[in-house]
């Protein structure tokens, strides 16, 4: 066997192993938290941290099989056109896409060189293999980055023609408190500030594939189905990715938002999240940074609910304010009714629905589709294993139960559980 075969039967190995589904998951871990460390742009947007993610993944993928082989021609998958359209539709400098891409290599490399440096025990063998690596990488690293710059060129152009880019640098800038006067901003969107505005941030699951039709397009109808639902007077959107969506409703009054409800209409594996309604160019900023929290706080949850209100998770996003104090007073307070089984679970929901109702069995009850002797035994059965009684006193029991009963319970080690 010849030196260069013996080079390639190693890149093949190599690339078999770092091709294992686990193996894969902590690569991309790995590359997206090299990339947002010396990325800040990455870092300080979610939306683009997630198409970046997919991106690596798929371009992870293909890369450690192209390196096996002698070919030159490189084809980037659809995941990386779709990362550097997200990056020219924020506005964002081709340069974010290039510095993306040096980061992942250097980081391919670091990983290659520690693989290398514990496996090969040939001084001879080990070099050459990473040079053959290098010329490899680095061919695939240039050719990806001439055909998705062209990608970026080609949104960016598109953009710039029309009343999107328009819409969508004029967003940014009052997201960043640039534009002060409220006729300007009202005109350059088309869309009238002045009323009551409600966000809406909607998304396509991981888990859900690429739909056939356009995915911005899907849901663009799916935010005006759910502006019919309240009666909004006008929509404004804005894609924040290749598979998320920022949208406005408008309405003359302050909106019920206990109406909005996913209909059938709606494509199943879309998910939206939804900030309180506002007033003004303050308003339209508040309830966009609140439908972003309410969006994080809804992948963090088990459940992973179709639709999040704001303003039924407020107090757990001000409680992740400080993640470690949070889960210390859950710990204490819930100490003696912290356990994952169905029993403990049980007493929680019930003492939460009980404390909910202003310590109402009677509409504990009822809340619960059980008798009141069952809440009431319920309860005291949870104030022996909280080993003190429900007294009026009883706000930070009532976060505690929340937070629990969105995330679990917390152990004395600070752990959330189950």
């Amino acid at each position: 066997m010849s030196a260069d075969d013996i080079v390639l039967a190693w890149l093949r190995d190599f690339a078999a192993e770092a091709l294992m589904p686990e193996t894969l998951d902590s690569l991309v871990v790995r590359f997206a938290a090299a990339i947002e460390a010396e990325v800040p742009e990455v870092s300080a947007d979610r939306e683009l941290r997630r198409d970046l993610g997919v991106s690596t993944r798929e371009q992870g993928r293909a890369l450690l099989v192209w390196l096996t082989g002698d070919s030159l021609e490189v084809a980037p998958p659809p995941a990386a056109h779709d990362l550097a359209r997200t990056i020219a539709r924020r506005g964002m400098h081709l340069r974010v896409l290039m510095q993306i891409y040096r980061v992942g290599q250097k980081a391919l490399l670091k990983f290659a060189a520690e693989t290398a440096s514990e496996r090969i025990t040939d001084p001879v063998l080990e070099p050459k293999v990473l040079i053959r690596l290098l010329q490899r990488a680095s061919h695939w690293l240039n050719v990806s980055l001439e055909v998705l710059a062209d990608t970026y060129g080609q949104e960016r152009e598109r953009g710039l023609s029309g009343a999107f880019a328009r819409r969508a640098e004029t967003v940014q800038a009052i997201m960043r408190g640039e534009i002060a006067d409220v006729g300007t901003a009202s005109n350059r969107l088309d869309y009238p500030l002045l009323r009551y505005n409600t966000a809406l941030v909607l998304w396509f699951e991981d888990s859900q594939p690429e739909p056939a039709e356009d995915g911005i397009g899907v849901l663009d109808s799916a935010a005006r189905s759910l502006a019919a639902t309240i009666g909004a007077r006008q929509l404004l959107t804005v894609p924040s990715g290749s598979r998320g969506l920022w949208a406005w409703m408008s309405a003359d009054c302050e909106p019920d938002l206990t109406a909005l409800a996913i209909g059938d209409d709606v494509p199943t594996g879309i998910r939206v999240a939804i900030g309180n309604p506002g007033v003004g160019m303050h308003g339209f900023r508040q309830s966009h940074t609140e439908a972003i929290a309410a969006q994080h706080i809804s992948e963090s949850r088990p459940d992973r609910s179709l639709l999040m209100r704001y303003a039924d998770i407020e107090i757990l996003h001000l409680l992740e304010g400080n993640t470690g104090a949070a889960r210390a007073m859950v710990s204490r307070e819930l100490r003696g009714l912290d356990g994952s089984d169905a029993s403990s679970v049980m007493l929680r929901r019930t003492l939460r629905s009980y404390l909910a109702a202003n310590r109402s069995p009677d509409a504990a009850a009822r809340a619960l589709g059980v008798h009141k002797n069952t809440v009431r035994y319920r309860i005291q059965r949870a104030e022996e294993l909280l080993g003190r009684p429900i007294g009026p006193n009883r706000l930070k029991l009532e976060l505690a139960l929340e937070y629990a009963d969105a995330y679990g319970p917390v152990d004395s080690n600070g752990l959330v559980g189950a």
